[in-house]
């Protein structure tokens, strides 16, 4: 049971949340310590910003991934590079498995961003 997908898919968002996490952290850091106040940094919903572009980024990743394990990236790979790999119906799975990771992270730091905006940080 502790190996199930669905374990496994949430350890990964909780582990891709808190990255965002830090990441965030790691710019308020750098932002405070360049001049900026902190009451002026949450004032101005410096949190609901980044947390919303971050969104955007997931879904884009998540975006790429899908688009990776399609039939043209893998045609135009087969031509242009002269590859010797076929496209097949796991890898498109693999690739659209790999996506919904993103997605769902995506979705978790949208409704992440909501929850600041509305608190006023």
């Amino acid at each position: 049971m502790a190996n199930s997908p669905w374990h496994m898919q949430t350890i990964w968002i909780i582990k891709g949340n808190l990255i965002v996490w830090i990441i965030n952290g790691l710019i308020f850091t750098i932002f405070a310590l360049s001049g900026n106040t902190v009451t002026n940094l949450v004032s101005s919903s410096y949190f609901s910003k980044i947390t919303l572009i971050e969104t955007g980024v997931s879904f884009l990743v998540a975006g790429a991934f899908a688009f990776s394990g399609s039939v043209l990236p893998s045609k135009a790979k087969e031509y242009v590079l002269k590859s010797d790999e076929k496209w097949s119906m796991e890898k498109l799975r693999k690739s659209e498995r790999t996506a919904n990771k993103y997605i769902l992270l995506a979705i978790i730091i949208f409704l992440e961003s909501i929850l600041i905006s509305f608190f006023g940080a």
